[in-house]
């Protein structure tokens, strides 16, 4: 309660001069606002005169009220006494600055809307979409911006956090992680569930619109007949491993790596067909796909060999587990391929330079004999990626002259731009049957106007 024989106007010279109790507490009020006060505590060891500090007090709904200003001499008097000023005009109209602190305290950081993202967004994405996800939020997004409030995200801090990993070095990861943190923003726009308002206000928007993506290069490669020729020889060289085998079935159907890994033995009951469940592909739908009597012999011969017990078509070292990575074949084999590719070379300095190695040539043999050499080597397949198999597949298609919508179906595309990029490769069959047309009107052409210069010149 408000003691009156204790008011006083606070100042700086008051709050100074004032002894503090022995014990306890004592309370000075000020004349002039309405609620403002001096809390002065008993002597100790740290505060041997006695800590001080501001505060205001009020009643919202008949309920009393205190709201710390702050502590002296961190607030000088005249400080404090214009934010009490402050906090009383805020009080007659109705607001609640205790209140307000409170949740402003109590407020979502960013690392809770991460755990959000990861209960409500996660669990609809693939695997491997979802590792890929929770290491860039740790990584890159909390590690920045985890202990800040959502509300006081804004444009700035996500521009500064896509620049920051733009300069590490690696501007396609700064781009991936701006769109997990928009999609993560989204998120604190809407209530959660049980809750009736969003952890951010809607007029802020999501702090991500607007940040400017780095230009992307296309990754897309085609192999070549002679380069898929290659690498089907430096598949079967490898041996038949559980690594390679996959990557053979990978080139007969044009399958995402994942997909192939994780298969199993029940995806295959129906002969000529693969019935992928909706946890194994990207899309999270069913794809249902005919196989090709290639893909068909090559399963129906892993399916003869397989152990009764095995569920994994592409089984890993641990029993019972699917294949975890293909890297290390990819790898031997892209390297036996490449030197096969150089020993067929046109160019006779290559092609025997290869030859001269005999057995002993690989890309480093190869590559330190054309140094002494001064030969150029055609570039290696050692930047090609084994998800270059599926563009190859879906290319061969194009060229082939099958639609994009039937390629899209093959590839369990569900969006037709995803497909749109082999487009051109679509129009090559039409490109060069026109070109034929072309070349006999144009022809046809030229032989007429011979025809009329001779007629003219004979007259």
């Amino acid at each position: 309660m408000r003691n009156p024989s204790m008011s006083i106007r606070i100042n700086e010279d008051e709050v100074k001069k004032r002894a503090a109790p022995p014990k306890g507490s004592t309370t000075v009020w000020d004349d002039d606002v309405t609620g403002f006060g001096l809390r002065i505590l008993a002597p100790t060891d740290r505060h041997p005169k006695g800590a001080r500090s501001f505060f205001i007090d009020y009643r919202v709904n008949g309920v009393e009220k205190r709201f710390k200003i702050g502590a002296f001499p961190e607030w000088s008097a005249k400080a404090a006494r214009d934010e009490a000023k402050e906090l009383r005009r805020r009080i007659d109209k109705g607001e609640d600055p205790a209140s307000d602190r409170r949740e402003a305290r109590e407020a979502p950081t960013v690392k809770d809307l991460a755990d959000r993202y990861r209960l409500e967004h996660l669990p609809g994405k693939a695997k491997q979409s979802q590792t890929n996800d929770w290491a860039m939020i740790n990584n890159d997004i909390l590690s920045v911006l985890g202990d800040r409030k959502v509300a006081d995200i804004h444009y700035g801090d996500i521009k500064a956090l896509h620049e920051a990993i733009t300069k590490r070095g690696t501007p396609v990861r700064a781009n991936r992680v701006l769109a997990v943190a928009s999609k993560m923003f989204s998120l604190s726009l809407r209530p959660m569930a049980g809750e009736t308002a969003p952890w951010q206000n809607a007029a802020q928007g999501n702090p991500c619109k607007g940040v400017q993506r780095n230009q992307e290069e296309g990754k897309e490669r085609f192999f070549s007949a002679a380069e898929i020729a290659a690498l089907t020889d430096a598949i079967e060289a490898y041996g038949s491993t559980s690594a390679s085998n996959c990557l053979r079935f990978m080139m007969l159907t044009g399958c995402r790596p994942g997909e192939a890994m994780r298969s199993t033995w029940d995806e295959f009951s129906d002969s000529g067909f693969w019935d992928k469940p909706s946890a194994h592909t990207k899309q999270r739908k069913r794809h249902r796909v005919p196989l090709s009597p290639g893909a068909t012999e090559f399963i129906e011969k892993l399916r003869a060999a397989k152990p009764d017990s095995v569920e994994c078509v592409f089984p890993g070292q641990k029993r019972g587990t699917p294949l975890r990575q293909i890297r290390t074949a990819w790898d031997s084999i892209t390297d036996t391929a490449s030197v096969a590719l150089w020993a067929e070379s046109k160019d006779e300095k290559v092609a025997k330079l290869v030859a001269d190695l005999a057995e002993s040539a690989t890309i480093e043999t190869c590559q330190t004999l054309a140094a002494k050499r001064k030969v150029t080597l055609p570039p290696a397949l050692t930047d090609a990626r084994a998800y270059d198999l599926r563009h190859t597949f879906a290319s061969i298609g194009a060229g082939g002259g099958l639609s994009l919508q039937i390629i899209g179906r093959l590839l369990g595309h569900t969006q037709a731009r995803t497909t749109q990029r082999y487009a051109h490769l679509a129009d090559d069959p039409l490109r060069e049957a026109a070109a034929k047309i072309g070349e006999v009107i144009a022809g046809a052409g030229k032989r007429m106007a011979n025809v009329v210069a001779l007629q003219k010149g004979g007259r």
